[in-house]
């Protein structure tokens, strides 16, 4: 009978999965925040406003190599940061818990759509972040609960680099610090290893690597920091609006998988901190929940009262869990559990017929065709549409108005990302808005003072930004609408103006001016 080995297992997981993400890369253009990180990605920055810098400098690197911006070229980066992921996982719950229980963690990692699909090859800082978060956490578990190890210097100089790496993805990382804080305050037999050196260089260390975020920051006014904290600030108390929160992490996660993950979350929490190293499963439980429970539950409790709350926000807290749900499931299935194999099976099916329903539509529109009745509100996915006609249509207008256009500028930040993107750099493009995001750092408007600009933006958005935009031109002219199609089908209407003679004061709320 041919046994397959647990590493052979993982390993054969891990490639299926990075050749299904290069499909889908080649099949799916980018969505609203990877067509914005690929045009703000044109200009390198010590850091950016909405995120800390790492995964726009994998982008500018990656198009400055390749000299190429298609999206199987920028995401491939992200899809390869994944699979080490998914190896990172297999070797530390291997460690924790035995070689099959990291074969299933691996698994069931690449079958929760929140981290095989985004985090899984999407231009996002989470790829960079779930990396060295579980980087970090593999040298943590090698000194504190490989048999015969001791935390040294060099341990813990590795795990500040991965932390201070992880904190230059996101801001997310530094739950890591706190979390190995919390387990060794209330690790009785590990509690000393606070009056040595050692956790104080890795935050050193993590310290010095963010040290671009906040030199950044510091010369624009902290404006990131605003920014991420605003999106938490209080309003009030919405009880319905964080259980709308957990259910939407359900989702993300899929139902199936998330709802064991909780269990066995709060159960280790219900637990608590062992008294004797002697009870290792529960030590090591404790030590994964400690690393969980920040960004669970804080981003979860942000929701009562009133935080934005998105729903991947959890999402670092979880991937820490994967060890122990995949625990659990080599444990019942090595008893015969029956219906876990079955549980284990039907989520490999479930997410496979999902991706395959969903990446088709997202491609082609389909579903429109076979149930419009579902879209009568709109249709998500035509945000997975890269505007490769814009640059024809800027074209055409730049010869309709006879004039030479020196710059566009659009009136949402999501249209300016698609616009710059489509554009690869061939015109700048502005962002006059009351919220630029990044755009407002990356051209000052006196450049531009004196010139024509063509105005481009969805109907649904340009038609009101177009209305404050009269005192900053000699003239606004309309110039007409023009389509973004899907396999022939139009999807996204867009309206054109030319901006005569831009007088470079559009009141921009930070940035450069």
């Amino acid at each position: 009978m041919f046994y397959l080995s647990p590493s052979l297992a993982a390993a054969g997981i891990i490639a299926a999965g990075l050749i299904a993400r290069l499909i889908l890369a080649a099949s799916v253009g980018l969505g609203v925040d990877e067509s914005y990180v690929a045009a703000v990605a044109h200009q390198f920055s010590l850091s950016y406003f909405d995120h800390p810098p790492l995964h726009f400098w994998i982008i500018w690197l990656t198009a400055f190599i390749t000299g190429s911006e298609h999206p199987v070229i920028l995401r491939l980066p992200f899809i390869l940061l994944f699979a080490g992921t998914s190896w990172l996982m297999y070797k530390i719950t291997s460690r924790l818990f035995g070689k099959w229980a990291g074969v299933y963690a691996t698994l069931l990692l690449n079958v929760s759509a929140v981290f095989s699909l985004s985090t899984g090859s999407w231009l996002l800082p989470d790829g960079p972040l779930m990396f060295f978060m579980l980087a970090a956490v593999g040298v943590l578990t090698n000194m504190l609960f490989v048999p015969g190890n001791i935390p040294s210097l060099p341990g813990w100089l590795l795990a500040g680099i991965f932390t201070g790496l992880g904190m230059l993805s996101k801001y997310h990382a530094v739950f890591i610090a706190l979390g190995t804080l919390a387990f060794l305050l209330t690790s009785r037999e590990r509690r000393g290893l606070l009056l040595t050196p050692g956790p104080y260089l890795a935050a050193g260390i993590s310290f010095l690597v963010f040290l671009p975020v906040l030199v950044w920051n510091h010369d624009n006014g902290w404006v990131s920091f605003v920014f991420q904290t605003g999106r938490g600030a209080a309003s009030g108390f919405y009880p319905a609006k964080m259980l709308g929160n957990i259910a939407g992490q359900a989702i993300w996660l899929l139902p199936w998988i998330w709802l064991p993950l909780a269990g066995i979350f709060i159960a280790g929490l219900a637990r608590g901190p062992v008294r004797k190293r002697d009870n290792i499963i529960q030590d090591r439980t404790w030590f994964l929940c400690c690393m969980a429970f920040g960004p669970i539950v804080l981003f979860t409790l942000a929701t009562l009262w009133g935080s934005q709350g998105l729903f991947h926000w959890q999402a670092p807290g979880y991937l820490l869990l994967f060890p122990l749900l995949g625990r659990e499931a080599a444990v019942r299935v090595e008893s015969g559990a029956r219906l876990v194999r079955w549980w284990l099976k039907g989520s490999v099916a479930a997410f496979i017929v999902i991706v395959l329903i969903v990446a088709s539509h997202t491609a082609t529109g389909w579903l429109r065709t076979v149930a419009p009745a579902w879209f009568a509100g709109g249709d998500p996915t035509v945000e997975a549409l890269d505007w490769r006609e814009v640059p024809d249509i800027v074209t055409k207008a730049g010869q309709m108005t006879g004039t030479e256009v020196s710059f566009i500028a659009s009136g949402h930040w999501i249209d300016t990302g698609k616009l710059a993107y489509a554009l690869a750099g061939k015109y700048p493009v502005l962002c006059l808005s009351k919220e630029p995001h990044h755009f407002a750092f990356m051209h000052g408007q006196s450049e531009f003072k004196g010139k024509n600009a063509l105005l481009i933006g969805r109907k649904s958005t340009m038609g009101e930004a177009v209305k404050e935009y009269g005192p900053y031109f000699d003239a606004v002219i309309p110039l007409g609408e023009a389509q973004i199609h899907r396999y022939g089908r139009p999807e996204v209407d867009l309206v054109l103006f030319l901006g005569r003679n831009f007088h470079g004061d559009y009141p921009l709320p930070y940035g450069r001016q």
